[in-house]
């Protein structure tokens, strides 16, 4: 087995050379996702999202990569409450698989995964992202290889659903087989706040059909 690789150690080339993983248009399952024409956002939930939005406006650019969890991503999770009997929202723990022999390991900002005390098969992982200067990073391809973990830990071949937030801007993604699908931007200090919250609550009904749950 060759020496451990860390999520910030992989690019998209990278990840295309060793898992010959590509970028696909055919993104029915990415399209279904974002699709939430019947999710709608309440009166409680609005009244959060607006001051939350005018508050992003005035500091996304000033916040720090924790703060921006703290303060504006962690609402938005809240909101939807991933916490079950079956499934919980996990932060800035640790995946770890043997993949092809290599070891790869990382921790992801957010995930949501089943595990009554560490995630154990997870379904959507999150990073987040603030560009440094002269940083050389490759946000996606961290992101695409934290769900290659994830996937090879379900060991089955259903979806893993992922996101990854620079400053104001989402991006969703879907990992199924051999390739990806990813979203154009969200930005979340435009109404597209509203569209984001959707897709996270549009996230739990997909993860409770997939286990057959009525919550």
């Amino acid at each position: 087995m060759t020496k451990a690789k860390t999520f910030k150690d992989w690019t998209r080339q990278d990840i295309a050379n060793e898992f010959g993983l590509g970028v696909t248009r055919d993104c029915e399952v990415l399209n279904n996702w974002l699709d939430v024409k019947g999710i709608s956002i309440e009166e409680n939930e609005n009244a959060t999202l607006l001051p939350l939005r005018e508050k992003l406006i005035k500091y996304v650019d000033i916040w720090n990569e924790q703060e921006l969890i703290i303060k504006f991503i962690s609402y938005i999770i809240g909101m939807v409450d991933y916490d079950t009997d079956v499934y919980k929202s996990f932060a800035n723990r640790k995946l770890r698989a043997v993949i092809d022999g290599k070891e790869i390991s990382g921790e992801v900002d957010l995930m949501i995964a089943e595990g009554e005390f560490e995630p154990q098969s997870p379904y959507f992982c999150l990073h987040e992202y603030k560009k440094e200067r002269g940083a050389d990073n490759d946000p996606l391809g961290q992101l695409l290889i934290a769900m290659i973990v994830a996937r090879a830990l379900n060991g089955d071949d259903k979806p893993i659903y992922g996101a990854y937030v620079s400053g104001r801007n989402w991006f969703f993604l879907t990992l199924i087989g051999n390739k990806y699908c990813i979203s154009n931007e969200y930005v979340a200090t435009r109404d597209d706040i509203f569209d984001i919250l959707k897709i996270m609550k549009k996230l739990k009904i997909l993860i409770n059909k997939r286990n057959t749950l009525i919550l």
